[in-house]
């Protein structure tokens, strides 16, 4: 019976990160085809996953040992962007996301903090948490480079399915909608924001989508409904007033842009770069831009408002904001609560 050699065990993160302080790992064997490396976004799910012990897929690894000294070396197969995340975690180059707590399994000291960040007093425990995280590992032990091309090319054969944007784009891409929608995610103000998603599964032209629906359809919609967001597609894409009043609406989105864009903010160093604040300060802009509203010093107020609703002290608003990115971000409940506490915050004397 000719079968593959292949042997299953766990190492926790401890030991993976000792050998690979050892050059023990080479992540560019020659059958790695290039890759777009994992958005910071979806880079930080996956130390949520560590932090919280949850399951991830086996990590599959070609082992090589020296007859002569003994020395193990080990291919990567499968696993890169995973074993990737780790390490970007441990340098510090990533954080854990901003809504660690939203699922009842975290904590929210842990929101969107670096792996240095773990030392303070409360939280070491979750350092030695991550530290003891098993992973479980796939050798596999052969000297035939075919059947290690055989392996890879079944693990990577079927990609991940088609997320609802990437349908869209199939069903719309060539109407004016989709067409507008792509030219509006080019917008300079929206960059610091696609820092940390995935544009090459169209996350990005998912949340403008959203913005130029509410922007159309003049109030908050549900951005955790897909079947909802396909039917206002359908409906904008058959609308006579949308097809009638293309160019316009285009002219009004940029220059609410612009006003967002004068707000002044700096996303990455306030912590918040994710799409769940870029909806609620854009729809903020919205606001402010169609009714000719001008607040007096609002960059502090926000800077203020944006660097202490996580603190002890904060205000009624600041919880509330806080709460809202708890859980459901993307409801529309989520989002209207975020934005009203802005609008009190700023003391508009309205909200919605």
């Amino acid at each position: 019976m000719n079968i593959l050699n292949r042997n299953s065990t766990t190492i926790n993160i401890a030991t993976f990160w000792e050998n690979y302080q050892l050059s023990k790992y080479n992540f560019e064997p020659p059958y790695q085809r290039p890759s777009e490396v994992w958005s910071k976004s979806k880079q930080s799910f996956l130390i949520d996953t560590v932090l919280k012990n949850f399951p991830m897929p086996p990590i599959f690894l070609h082992q090589h040992i020296d007859a002569s000294t003994g020395k193990t070396m080990y291919d990567v197969i499968d696993g890169k962007q995973r074993l990737g995340a780790i390490l970007a975690f441990i340098k510090n180059q990533i954080t854990t996301p901003e809504n660690f707590n939203s699922d009842g399994f975290g904590d929210d000291r842990l929101d969107g903090i670096f792996f240095k960040d773990l030392e303070l007093n409360g939280i070491s425990d979750w350092k030695k948490v991550f530290w003891r995280y098993e992973l479980t590992i796939e050798y596999i032990d052969t000297d035939q480079i075919d059947i290690v091309n055989n392996i890879f090319d079944r693990l990577n054969r079927n990609g991940e399915p088609l997320t609802r944007q990437e349908l869209r784009n199939a069903k719309y891409h060539d109407t004016k909608l989709y067409k507008l929608i792509k030219d509006l995610s080019t917008v300079d103000a929206f960059k610091p924001f696609f820092n940390k998603i995935q544009l090459n599964r169209l996350e990005h032209h998912e949340i403008i989508g959203e913005l130029f629906l509410a922007l159309f359809k003049g109030s908050v919609l549900t951005g955790d409904n897909q079947d909802t967001i396909d039917r206002e597609y359908e409906n904008c894409e058959t609308s006579p007033i949308f097809l009638q009043e293309i160019d316009s609406l285009s002219d009004k989105f940029k220059q609410i842009c612009e006003r967002f864009k004068s707000l002044g903010l700096d996303y990455e160093a306030l912590k918040i770069d994710g799409l769940s604040h870029l909806y609620a300060l854009w729809y903020l802009s919205y606001l402010l831009e169609d009714k000719g509203i001008d607040i007096e010093n609002i960059h502090e107020k926000l800077v203020k408002f944006y660097s202490e609703y996580k603190q002890l002290h904060a205000t009624t608003e600041m919880k509330i904001y806080k709460a809202s990115m708890s859980s459901n971000t993307k409801s529309k409940s989520s989002r209207v609560k975020r934005i009203n506490s802005l609008l009190k915050h700023l003391g508009v004397g309205f909200d919605i």
